[in-house]
């Protein structure tokens, strides 16, 4: 590591951290800070208030400099006026790092980028390296280190984020939490007023558990400096970058909000690409992708095959395609021979591939790998992929209700299996397990639908394959699987009864796409029916609300 990286070993992961404006009062910013920090930081926490005894159970200092141990970290959230001579003090101390909350710095104007730039001159004669001023705080997972300004849920993860804006990094944080994606580092950096945003990536960029960095961008100190550091670590893994100020009504508010100079556009445009960022467009669109890249493979190629379960998705999905550049294909003979096959003489006959409402639900899983298994396919999307809760009705519920126990009873032979079942999860061996599983995968399709004999066997094992990864053994998915043989086997009715079907349901979708991907090495892209929020599931699958964010994934590959 370089020198600047290493120096941000401080910030991201302190043995200890100091509140400087810890409260009791929950109309201020410290109590929540302070709360946020007790949450889950396991370091030693120190509270710092003039006025306090104690705050949350926790015993006060008059300042840092009367905490008995040592200091690597303090977060600040008292007036303006106030954080030079804190920051004089926390030079005494020998801090190396802080977090700078409050606001009324450069982005107020000349007087108060003096009062910063005064603050900036005391740290650096410590030593000391500075989040903010003006910022929500940051997330380190690796220390479990919770600095926000106010309790917020956030997941360990793949992902890194670095945002100039607060609020738009919160409102990231909390729609990839309801997706089920993790951030090893979130940092809120406001007016950057000292480490600079090549400086986050740089030392994210020899962090091995991150995988994919995102940037909140309103403006840079140094355009040269940003694409020198920056495309180091573009070689290294993706860097995508969210980049306002096209207009003049937005430069006028990133320079009230963050203090910074936006720019010129298409200076920041060359930049981004010289340093091999790629560039999006939108909040949503900055998410969308950092998933798509944790998760999908590069496609060779535009050329593109939609399979749908309705003919309207697939032509908003082919039309979303075509608007952004990808080619819609003529289906392969190869393919075109296999579809008739499989589904009644009503398909589509062409792509998108539209099964017509055929009941035949396995024919729909395998129509996935019929296009990939085609030279001429580089990448594939799913319509209506998503989810699998609509199922519960098929069974009569989810939990706790006589469908399940009546469903499950109902599988020919399953009974039968139960005690030899136990046995094999309980043995840990992977081979017997995948074939476990695929065993009772096949059973469950065979019983509530009628299902063609063409190469299930095959679509089976990619299936099963998937599910018994080391990564899937020590899931849910494998937690059920041993309730409902356990129960089987001692003839449990009541636990039966409780066991959630969807538990079993709901890593299948990921399991084969997960599966489909490795085997072909090309992207497929799955949308739910409707709008919202959907768990990235066990086994790793992340699907969009709509053909356009599906799509634009795609596109910015």
């Amino acid at each position: 590591m370089t020198k600047i990286v290493t120096g941000l070993e401080p910030l991201f992961n302190p043995r200890s951290v100091a509140v400087i404006g810890a409260s009791n009062n929950v109309n201020k910013w410290g109590r929540s800070t302070f709360s946020s920090l007790m949450k889950h930081y396991r370091g030693d926490l120190y509270a710092v208030n003039k006025r306090e005894e104690k705050i949350l159970g926790h015993p006060v200092y008059k300042r840092v400099t009367d905490i008995p141990g040592e200091v690597d970290l303090v977060v600040i959230v008292i007036p303006p006026e106030n954080v030079a001579g804190v920051m004089e003090d926390c030079v005494k101390k020998g801090i190396k790092a802080s977090v700078i909350i409050t606001a009324g710095f450069a982005e107020t104007g000349p007087q108060g980028k003096a009062l910063q730039d005064k603050v900036v001159n005391i740290a650096r004669r410590g030593g000391i390296r500075i989040v903010g001023p003006n910022c929500m705080g940051m997330w380190s997972a690796s220390a479990r280190l919770t600095a926000f300004m106010f309790p917020m849920d956030i997941l360990d993860g793949p992902l890194a984020l670095i945002s100039q804006g607060g609020n738009i990094g919160g409102a990231l944080v909390a729609d990839a939490t309801a997706r089920g994606i993790g951030f090893r580092h979130y940092v809120s950096c406001g007016c950057t007023a000292d480490i600079q945003i090549e400086d986050y990536v740089e030392y994210l960029g020899h962090d091995d558990s991150v995988k994919v960095i995102m940037l909140y961008i309103e403006g840079l100190g140094d355009g040269n400096r940003f694409v020198e550091k920056v495309k180091k670590v573009t070689r290294m893994k993706p860097v995508v970058a969210l980049k306002p100020g096209k207009t003049d009504a937005a430069a006028r508010a990133i320079s009230s909000h963050s203090g910074a100079l936006s720019g010129s556009d298409p200076v920041y445009d060359a930049a981004f690409k010289k340093a091999g960022v790629l560039r999006v467009e939108s909040s949503t669109e900055l998410l969308d992708l950092g998933i798509g890249l944790l998760t999908q493979p590069l496609p060779k190629g535009r050329n593109v095959v939609i399979t749908t379960p309705g003919g309207s998705y697939g032509v908003m999905c082919a039309e979303a395609c075509a608007l952004r550049g990808m080619n819609i294909i003529d289906l392969p003979d190869s393919a075109m021979k296999t579809f008739n096959t499989m589904f009644p003489s009503r398909w589509s006959h062409g792509n998108p591939v539209d099964p017509a409402g055929d009941r035949d639900f396995v024919q729909y899983l395998r129509a996935p790998e019929v296009a990939l298994q085609c030279p001429e396919v580089d990448a594939l999307i799913f319509m209506g992929f998503g989810s699998f809760s609509a199922l519960s009705s098929v069974f009569g519920g989810g939990k706790g209700g006589t469908g399940i126990m009546n469903w499950v009873k109902g599988i020919e032979g399953i009974e039968e299996m139960a005690p030899a079942a136990l046995k094999i999860l309980n043995s840990g061996d992977e081979k017997d397990i995948r074939q476990l599983v695929k065993a009772l995968i096949g059973m469950m399709f065979a019983s509530i639908m009628p299902t063609k004999s063409l190469k299930m066997d095959e679509f089976l094992e990619t299936l099963s394959g998937a599910l018994t990864t080391e990564k899937m053994l020590h899931t849910s998915f494998f937690d059920t699987l041993n309730d409902l043989f356990e129960s089987l086997t001692t003839g449990n009715s009541d636990k039966l009864g409780d066991i959630n079907i969807m538990d079993l349901m709901e890593p299948i979708p990921g399991a084969l796409v997960r599966g489909l991907i490795e085997k072909y090495g090309k992207p497929m892209i799955t949308t739910t029916f409707t709008e919202g929020n959907t768990q990235l599931s066990e086994a790793g699958h992340f699907p969009y609300p709509n053909s356009d964010r599906a799509s634009n994934v795609l596109k910015n590959f």
